[in-house]
């Protein structure tokens, strides 16, 4: 998403000391992908909910720019959404590493039965026979 900046003073508020890539034109700059890329999606949630309460506080002011309330109403459900997606995907993280720990633990478990079974195998049939069992040792 590209926001149009009206003079280089905003341009550099907006990007806090992000600098300007040479290939983007004057005034446009791709605010989420330059700004936000490195902290947590919880953290950028967080920032955005302390810009909004900033927003709601000089809405007066922001009016001049062109940031209507129908602006900050948008952003604010935006936001809204966005911590709705951030708190369903920990959930959903939650519970992959539960799966993998189950995982983790049939797979050690096969290992070991495995393991067994080729063991078996080596001292019941002679060598010529592994291959049927997929065993591909050579002693």
């Amino acid at each position: 998403m590209y926001f149009l900046i009206e003079t280089e003073t905003d341009l550099m508020y907006q990007l806090e000391g992000v600098h300007k890539r040479e290939n983007v034109p004057p005034f446009v700059y791709n605010y989420s992908n330059e700004i936000m890329r490195n902290i947590s999606y919880a953290e950028q949630i967080s920032k955005a909910q302390v810009l909004i309460s900033g927003l709601k506080g000089n809405a007066d002011q922001i009016a001049r720019r062109g940031l209507d309330e129908a602006f900050v109403i948008r952003m604010d459900s935006n936001r809204n959404d966005a911590t709705a997606l951030n708190d369903e995907q920990e959930k959903l993280k939650a519970a992959l590493k539960m799966k993998t720990a189950e995982l983790d633990a049939k797979l050690l478990e096969l290992d070991l039965q495995a393991a067994e079974a080729r063991k078996i195998v080596k001292m019941d049939f002679p060598q010529n026979q592994w291959k049927a069992f997929g065993i591909e040792d050579k002693r």
